[in-house]
C-alpha cells in the first residue's frame, strides 16, 4: 500500500486518529501503522499531536478541535479563560488551552500546545455550543466553570481580568447552573466567585 493510498483511507476516519484506529483501518499492525504515520508526517501529510494520536492532512489541527480526542473516552469542551478569550470577553490569550471534562484534572502536553484539563462532574457537565472550532462553553458557562472549579477545591475565587460581557449575556443561566450544585457550601462559594467575576465586568 502506498502512502497516498494510506492517507486516503485514514482521511475517511480522521481528521484526528489514534494509532490503533489507523491500524484497524489499514489492516496492519500497530508498529507498522506507526511507521506509516511517521512517513506521512515527514511528507507533510500528517502531524503527530502526541504519542499515539495523529491528525491527517497537510494542515495542523485547530488546538480547540482536538480536546475531545485528548480526553477519550471522556467528553470535553473548551471553557474557562480560553472560552472567555474565544468570545472576546478578555484580551489575554491563556498560556494553556483550558478544558472542562469528565476526565480527571491533569495537564496534557502536545505538539500543538498544552492543555489544562479541569474535572467537571456529570450533573454540571454541559453548556457548550458546537461551532467550526468544536465545543466551546457559552459565556455564561465559562464564568460558572471558573467559579465552580475554585469552589470545589475550597480555594479562593479565581481572579480574572476585567471582562466585557457580550450582548445578550444571561445572568440567569449562571444561576440555573448554580442551582444544580449538590453541596450547599460549594454552591455558596461558587455564587460568591461568580459575583466577584461579574463585579469586574463591563458591557
Amino acid at each position: 500500500m502506498s502512502l497516498l493510498e494510506a492517507e486516503i483511507i485514514l482521511e475517511r476516519i480522521g481528521p484526528v486518529v489514534e494509532t490503533r484506529e489507523a491500524a484497524a483501518a489499514l489492516s496492519r499492525s500497530v508498529p507498522s501503522t506507526s511507521r506509516t504515520l511517521g512517513a506521512l508526517a515527514e511528507a507533510g501529510h500528517a502531524h503527530k499531536i502526541r504519542h499515539g494520536l495523529w491528525s491527517i492532512g497537510p494542515t495542523p489541527p485547530d488546538p480547540y478541535w482536538v480536546v475531545g480526542d485528548l480526553t477519550r473516552p471522556h467528553p470535553a469542551y473548551v471553557s474557562f479563560q480560553s472560552a472567555l478569550n474565544f468570545h472576546g470577553m478578555i484580551d489575554q490569550i491563556p498560556r494553556d488551552t483550558t478544558v472542562a471534562s469528565l476526565d480527571r484534572a491533569r495537564r496534557i502536553t502536545t505538539t500543538i500546545g498544552t492543555y489544562a484539563v479541569h474535572h467537571i462532574p456529570g450533573d454540571l457537565f454541559g453548556g457548550w455550543a458546537n461551532g467550526p472550532r468544536g465545543r466551546v462553553a457559552t459565556p455564561e458557562k465559562a464564568i460558572f466553570d471558573l467559579a465552580y472549579v475554585s469552589a470545589a477545591r475550597g480555594a479562593p475565587p479565581r481572579r480574572v481580568p476585567e471582562i466585557d460581557l457580550p450582548a445578550g449575556f444571561d445572568r440567569a443561566a449562571i444561576d440555573e447552573w448554580i442551582a444544580k450544585i449538590g453541596d450547599p457550601r460549594v454552591a455558596t462559594m461558587t455564587k460568591r466567585g461568580v459575583r466577584q467575576i461579574l463585579a469586574r465586568a463591563v458591557r
